[in-house]
């Protein structure tokens, strides 16, 4: 079943170190990352997954900061997304498998916090 700690399972610490080390060059990046649950609409099909970008101390997460993230996510192999997509499948209630999914825009929840959602269409 699909729950927040499974959910943050299928993008675990070391995924994320992973990326950063790829990404940032060992350059350390002004926030942390971790895999959530936005929500889950059996009836509508769809789940949302979000990356949580969560501005580290003394840090800021400006918008033209993870605006162009979602377009780097999804094809970073370190994050391997179409992976973490496939593995959800494994929480999904039996009949339901996963159709697609996409990365929306970037949406600011606060300075210190923003999201970038996973959806992923069911079929």
């Amino acid at each position: 079943m699909i729950d927040e700690l499974r959910v943050r399972a299928l993008l675990p610490p070391e995924k994320v170190r992973e990326f950063f080390e790829a990404f940032y060059f060992g350059e350390e990046p002004a926030y942390d990352m971790e895999l959530g649950l936005g929500h889950f609409d059996p009836e509508r099909r769809v789940v949302r997954l979000e990356l949580r970008l969560k501005a580290r101390p003394g840090q800021c997460l400006a918008c033209n900061l993870t605006w162009g993230l979602p377009e780097v996510f999804k094809r970073h192999p370190a994050l391997n997304l179409s992976g973490v997509v496939k593995a959800l499948e494994d929480l999904l209630p039996d009949g339901l498998r996963v159709a697609d999914w996409d990365l929306g825009p970037t949406e600011e929840v606060h300075e210190e916090l923003h999201v970038i959602p996973l959806i992923v269409r069911l079929s």
